[in-house]
Order: C-alpha cells, then structure tokens, then sequence
C-alpha cells in the first residue's frame, strides 16, 4: 500500500505528558544527525546517551509549552524562550561524561563556538526540530520549523538555532534564516549557527495549532 503524501498538518503543545513520546520521535529522528552521531558514533551509545543529552540540551521545554508536536506524532519542535536560558555547564558535563574520551576536546572547542554565536539580545533558541524517519521526505519538518518562525514574527522576536548540514542550512534560509558563521573542530563534521529577523507580515504556514494559543 502506498503512503499517503499529503501529511494531516494539526499541531498542539507539548505538556509534561508528552516528554516520552517526542524523546522517541526525536531519537529516531536524529539517528544520522551529524552532530548527534559525532558525539555517539556506537549504535549503543547513542541510544543510551541520547535521552539525557536531550534533557540537558533542550531544557524542559515541556512546562511552558514550548514546543508543538504533531497529532499524529509524526514530529516534534521544541525550543527555549528568552526566560530560560540554556544550562550549558549541566550539558557540558553530562557530554564529558557520556562521548568518547578522544572527542572531548573538541566537544567543547564546538559547544564554545556556539556559544560565541548565540545573540546577546533576547531571542528564540530553536534548539530540536525531527520528523520521525516513517514519516520523513513528506515536507513535515520543513513546515512545522515554518511555523516555529511564523511564531517569531508574531512576537517581534529575534531567532537562533543551530543546524548540522549545508543542506539544511539552505532550506532555512528559504524562510529568512542566515547563516552566521561555521564551527568545526578537530574530527568534527562543520555545523552552522543561524539567526532570523521577525517578518512582517508573518511567514505563512500550513500548519494548524489546535487547542490553545500559544503563550
């Protein structure tokens, strides 16, 4: 049976319920990531690693509603907004515990350079965007991060993420994103800190949040 290519594009916030089910989204999700798969080259590693990476990467995301998923799980965003700074000492140290001992240095030389291109002025971190494999190469993840940005311009708020191929980089930039320098160290593949400016008017999407608003 052939799968249908026209993906149903209903969102709704994520809530502390939901903390299992986008960990498993985005752990299928980011099993060829660049930057994931430097960090956690054995299959093991990662699948054990990934889950707490997360926690220490993408905060918690949860309380605040700061993510969307879609209803039929098929995707999830997630991101930090201006009052909840990232815990980078707490992710730094989970990293240093958990990657190849041979990696470490080089993880902080890169964590540091992200760090040097996060904005000083209040933004919008978008920190995880992953469509889960099955549904991949259906345009899900392209449109829910337009939405993510479509949020931005509404608030009037600057936006920052990081994002781990040339080839993404290009898409996003489709939707007002640029990119704003390159970290690579050592064995590490060149990963690409963007920002974005709020649009007026607001960058269109398909996608439909259900429930709440936004807050």
């Amino acid at each position: 049976m052939t799968q249908s290519k026209t993906p149903h594009l209903a969102v709704r916030r994520i809530t502390p319920s939901d903390r299992a089910v986008v960990t498993g989204i985005l752990t299928t999700a980011f099993a060829r990531c660049p930057l994931l798969r430097w960090l956690y080259p054995e299959p093991d590693r990662y699948l054990r690693c990934f889950a707490g990476w997360l926690d220490h990467y993408a905060g918690d995301p949860y309380l605040r509603g700061n993510g969307v998923v879609y209803e039929g799980l098929e995707g999830a965003l997630t991101w930090l907004d201006p009052l909840v700074p990232q815990d980078v000492s707490g992710l730094m140290s989970y990293m240093m515990r958990t990657v190849p001992e041979s990696h470490c240095g080089d993880v902080e030389r890169v964590f540091e350079g992200f760090a040097e291109h996060h904005p000083s002025e209040p933004c919008w971190y978008f920190t995880m965007l992953g469509a889960d494999p099955y549904y991949q190469k259906r345009g899900l993840g392209e449109e829910i991060y337009r939405y993510g940005a479509s949020l931005t311009d509404q608030a009037g708020m600057l936006a920052y993420g990081e994002t781990t191929s040339e080839r993404a980089a290009q898409i996003y930039e489709r939707f007002g994103w640029e990119v704003i320098g390159e970290v690579q160290s050592g064995s590490s593949p060149p990963y690409f800190p963007m920002t974005r400016k709020p649009q007026n008017p607001p960058l269109k999407t398909a996608v439909i949040l259900t429930g709440d608003e936004m807050v």
